[in-house]
């Protein structure tokens, strides 16, 4: 007799789970997620490429509103977010924006967009919006695991082949915004901070090679972003880079 076939898991299986896990506790070794994505085909390709990693935890899926998007980060506070978007939105600055602020007031949430690359310019603008990267969606889905867990990290994921000529429009721009700031602001600590992030230390580093604690290197960090009027961490590493810091 032959042996009965293995249920192939659907997209409407998956969503199904979904709803379970809004009010299951997320397992804390796994890295938890929100996708928004309006495209039904473009959503199925995304989540056969994500359950292939059993490290990331879908939390929710959202396909109507950008009203009730946010409402999910409020709600299941995900560690990266994933949104999807076919065509140019006007808006999107405004919403990379609108995530930031909802993070900044209830734990860290890295924005991953995904969509068909835009020009250079904008997607500087997008990372200074709040955006932690950019995936095409013309790339392999098989490096869409990686970038969720790159920007988990703290990286900055763009397309590879599409890297040099992005972040050299990125140290330009960064640059000519904070052109008009002086490092004068910063105090000698300050300005040993801002160093070593712009050779890419991370806090735990930064307080092992300074001899200081993590809540002290986080309190300068707080500092430099007020007197230097910047928003993010790469920010901080380009700035340092644009002057020759090191």
């Amino acid at each position: 007799m032959d042996k009965p076939s293995k249920p192939i898991k659907t997209q409407k299986g998956a969503e199904a789970s979904m709803e379970k896990k809004k009010t299951a506790v997320a397992n804390p070794q796994k890295i938890t997620l929100l996708v928004f994505c309006p495209s039904e085909i473009i959503l199925a390709g995304i989540l056969r490429a994500l359950e292939a990693d059993t490290d990331l935890d879908i939390l929710n899926i959202e396909k109507n509103t950008i009203e009730s998007f946010m409402d999910s980060i409020r709600k299941l506070k995900p560690e990266v977010i994933l949104f999807a978007h076919m065509e140019a939105l006007p808006n999107l600055r405004e919403i990379c924006k609108a995530i930031r602020e909802i993070s900044k007031a209830q734990g860290k949430s890295e924005l991953l967009l995904l969509g068909s690359i835009p020009a250079h310019e904008e997607i500087v603008n997008l990372i200074n919006a709040g955006a932690r990267g950019y995936f095409d969606l013309n790339d392999a889905s098989s490096q869409l695991p990686e970038a969720v867990r790159g920007i988990h990290k703290g990286e900055i994921w763009l397309p590879r082949d599409k890297m040099s000529s992005i972040m050299d429009r990125i140290i330009s721009v960064v640059g000519r915004d904070l052109k008009e700031k002086t490092l004068d602001q910063l105090t000698p600590t300050e300005f040993q901070v801002l160093r070593l992030i712009g050779q890419g230390k991370s806090n735990d580093e930064i307080a092992e090679l300074m001899f200081i604690s993590k809540n002290t290197v986080r309190s300068h960090i707080k500092s430099i972003y007020a007197k230097l009027d910047t928003h993010s961490r790469l920010q901080l590493a380009l700035y340092a880079i644009n002057s020759a810091l090191f």
